[in-house]
């Protein structure tokens, strides 16, 4: 049901540009497509090590091969949340069931191209629905050729996946502005689910409809129409959650939530080694002894005491939080070539030749600064003129980049703000283009007509 409204969406959103703008529009997502089939051809490459990569396509296949979320012995699993890897599943599923080639691997990666192309679109609808065709325009463009974006496409990540949902569900939240007394059950339930499916992919955003709350309240100067339309979002989230927090409940004989990796988390920002930057040794890591632990009671064991170190030394340690904060705010936003290192299974692959990988570094962090610095300068015209559309495309950017801070910085955590980064940048860019054509012709007005044409003087001055 959700999936044909957001289709009949679309098809509306899309029904209402001219054919100019369209055609544009289409050249653009269709570049965006060619970037990322081309890079996902390129790193058709199985994941190697014992990472994030290998661990989802693992769990992939268990899926694809009726088994469940489990591990190979059979026992229930819930380090990950599970949205990805039951994506994925599904796929390789489709694949092992039909004449398509055998290439879960290559698969996967096509529909990290599609989903990044599906984003450019979205980048496209919401920047022309809040700002106008031509910013709409230079954001698309600016995140169908964005590095970084193109560059995860060649990895098993959840990146993509998650980014397209949180951006469907806004283009949901933002597209008619709220009006008052009326409640737009349908289109914020719709916001909801699609919000609810992001959560079991990663589950930052589990809190965010109470930052919806707040921004609305403190636009509209309604709690009580901001608390029930912030309520009808939650319960879409809900809607997933609740269920699979009861299947990982039943499985482990203990409440869990969403995942049981949040304990690992945390611990990694908040001990006595913590760097700010993801680190595999420390107390996290050697304080614990779970050689004689079952398999699936390790899951549990390691998220209880990563969650008690976390808390523990947070409460003890007040001026060290403060200072992991910067910390891991430098590592989150640092650079933005990391997607590289991804795609080679994070130095476990290195196919990438070195002529080829540096240069493409060089200008995947020159694209990220560039855009970066924009979207911070353009930030407060989101804010301006009381649009709570607008400012809850900010306040998403920025929730999404304050949540590492609660545990650790890793520039991948960056990813789902870049779409929004784009919009962001593109309203400055655009303002300033603008402002300087406006200054050019003010200026040609102003001149002389004698001056415009290139004469020394004025005509008679000579005989004067």
């Amino acid at each position: 049901m959700t999936l044909v409204i957001a289709l009949r969406e679309a098809h509306r959103a899309l029904a209402s540009i001219d054919r100019r703008e369209l055609a544009i529009a289409c050249a653009i997502v269709a570049l965006s497509l060619a970037f990322r089939v081309t890079w996902g051809v390129y790193a058709d490459r199985e994941p190697q090590g014992l990472n994030d990569p290998v661990l989802y396509d693992m769990s992939a296949h268990l899926i694809a091969e009726g088994k469940g979320y489990t591990r190979f012995t059979g026992e229930p699993y819930a380090y990950y949340p599970v949205g990805y890897p039951a994506t994925l599943g599904a796929l390789y599923w489709v694949i092992d069931h039909t004449p398509i080639p055998d290439d879960d691997v290559l698969a996967g990666k096509m529909m990290n191209a599609v989903l990044g192309a599906a984003t450019t679109l979205l980048v496209y609808l919401l920047g022309r629905r809040l700002f106008g065709h031509g910013i709409g325009a230079v954001a698309a463009f600016t995140h169908a050729a964005f590095p970084s974006q193109v560059f995860y496409t060649g990895t098993i990540l959840s990146e993509p996946l998650f980014t397209f949902l949180l951006m469907l569900s806004l283009t949901f939240l933002v597209w008619e502005p709220p009006e008052p007394g009326r409640t737009p059950w349908l289109r914020l339930g719709v916001a909801g689910l699609l919000l609810g499916g992001a959560t079991l992919t990663r589950a930052i955003t589990l809190l965010f409809p109470f930052v919806l709350f707040a921004g609305w309240w403190v636009a509209h100067r309604r709690p009580k129409a901001a608390a029930l339309h912030a309520g009808i979002v939650m319960a879409g989230v809900l809607a997933f959650a609740i269920p699979w927090s009861i299947r990982n409940t039943l499985a482990f004989d203990t409440p869990i939530m969403i995942s049981t990796n949040a304990g690992d988390d945390l611990c990694i920002g908040h001990n006595e080694a913590a760097t700010g930057a993801f680190i595999l040794h420390g107390p996290c890591f050697d304080k614990y002894d779970y050689a004689n632990t079952p398999p699936q009671e390790i899951e549990v064991a390691r998220n209880r005491d990563g969650l008690r170190e976390a808390v523990k030394f947070a409460l003890t340690h007040p001026v060290d939080e403060l200072d992991l904060i910067w910390r891991k705010a430098y590592y989150l936003l640092a650079v933005d070539s990391d997607g590289l290192y991804a795609t080679e299974s994070y130095f476990h692959d290195p196919f990438i030749p070195n002529n080829l990988q540096v240069p493409l570094g060089y200008w995947a962090n020159l694209w990220y600064f560039t855009i970066a610095v924009w979207a911070l300068l353009s930030l407060p015209l989101l804010f301006l003129g009381r649009d709570a559309r607008k400012a809850t495309l900010a306040i998403a950017m920025l929730y999404v980049l304050a949540i590492p801070l609660a545990f650790f910085g890793d520039p991948r955590f960056h990813f789902p703000a870049v779409p929004a980064m784009c919009i962001a940048a593109s309203v400055g860019m655009v303002a300033v283009w603008r402002a300087s054509k406006r200054w050019q012709s003010t200026a040609v007005a102003a001149t002389p007509s004698w001056l415009r044409r290139g004469d020394l003087e004025p005509a008679g001055a000579a005989g004067g």
